[in-house]
């Protein structure tokens, strides 16, 4: 498919050539897995640093990665007990990435797209040159977060990347720019996605004062017949950061699937949740709808984050329901969870 901005059918996994992981918990020597099964070769270490760890190991993982010094570190929570597969990627300029999953997982299949997603990772530019007022910032990559959750015998996928970046002003405060993409992968020709929800938000402790949610796309509610696109366009009038959308309408998507969005706040500045659904494909010409049966769909929304601390905290949670058979909607269990981002150890050019 050629259209990109918002929605996109997901291609089938790419295959590609690994090498040797550690298992400990330790991130340090490399030990046998699956009693030596798995023929994995890892990227060669120009790359950086590429780990992983599987089942008791990878909460065992999370939680001793919680109190090292990384730009982004999940924070303890209550489901990382369902944790069953971590792969970690460090690069060479201190970014980090995250490859989680949750359910049951064929350590090759998902040891295989978490290497397919490093490399993508590692491909990422550090820095977007951004001009303000005549001068020209770094907007400066900090890494990102991919976190799956496999239901019902897995026949369904639901997932979210979290994208993180930011840039400092001359006023100490930080702005944090979260690009989310939102997938949901039903496994059988039977079964469509139905809605997909995620939220962003500030933790309770916080003051408002202190760490606010500034902006965020889409802005308003939109569909069927419109998509938002967005180009980053940062600007800055004295101390305050702008983030401006180009937007842009279309009678459809070019595979002839439509939908809904809805955005909603509980409270200003402490969360903003985005609402996708009512995902259709349109069959005979338009004439006719049916669920997009067998489709993996992606949504994109995207949350600007300013903090006056040197760090930021932010909880996640995405749900998604699924269409089988057009005969029930079958809901996913709530994926959550909280990552403080803390850039001090991203170099900076």
């Amino acid at each position: 498919m050629t259209w990109k901005p918002l929605f996109a059918v997901m291609i089938g996994l790419m295959m590609v050539g690994m090498a040797a992981a550690g298992a400990d918990v330790s991130m340090g020597k490399a030990d046998e897995f699956d009693n030596g099964t798995l023929d994995i070769r890892l990227p060669p270490t120009p790359l950086g640093e590429v780990t992983y760890f599987c089942g008791d190991n990878a909460v065992k993982a999370l939680m001793e990665l919680s109190r090292k010094n990384l730009p982004l570190r999940i924070l303890p929570g209550q489901g990382l007990s369902q944790v069953t597969f971590l792969g970690v990627y460090r690069d060479t300029n201190g970014r980090v990435y995250y490859y989680i999953v949750e359910g049951p997982v064929k350590t090759e299949t998902v040891l295989k797209d978490f290497i397919k997603n490093a490399r993508h990772f590692s491909q990422r530019p550090t820095l977007r040159k951004i001009s303000m007022v005549g001068h020209t910032r770094d907007w400066n990559d900090i890494g990102a977060i991919t976190w799956k959750k496999v239901f019902i015998g897995t026949t369904m996928e639901m997932g979210v990347t979290a994208e993180f970046s930011y840039v400092s002003t001359t006023s100490g405060m930080t702005y944090y720019l979260v690009e989310i993409h939102q997938s949901g992968n039903p496994k059988r020709s039977d079964i469509a996605l139905d809605k997909m929800t995620v939220d962003v938000s500030v933790p309770n402790e916080i003051p408002l004062s202190e760490t606010w949610v500034s902006r965020w796309l889409p802005r308003t509610d939109g569909g069927p017949k419109k998509y938002y696109s967005y180009t980053s366009q940062i600007s800055v009038d004295g101390n305050l950061l702008g983030y401006s959308a180009s937007a842009s309408t279309s009678e459809e998507t070019n595979d002839g699937i439509t939908f809904r969005w809805k955005v909603k706040s509980r409270e200003i500045g402490r969360d903003v949740e985005f609402i996708h659904y009512d995902f259709v494909k349109k069959i005979w010409g338009g004439i006719l709808t049916r669920p997009a049966y067998g489709v993996i769909l992606d949504a994109n929304p995207t949350v600007i984050v300013v903090s006056k601390r040197n760090s930021a905290k932010l909880s996640f949670g995405a749900q998604a329901k699924f269409n089988i058979a057009n005969r029930m909607i079958v809901p996913t269990d709530t994926l959550e969870f909280e990552v403080e981002v803390t850039p001090v150890s991203v170099r900076e050019y």
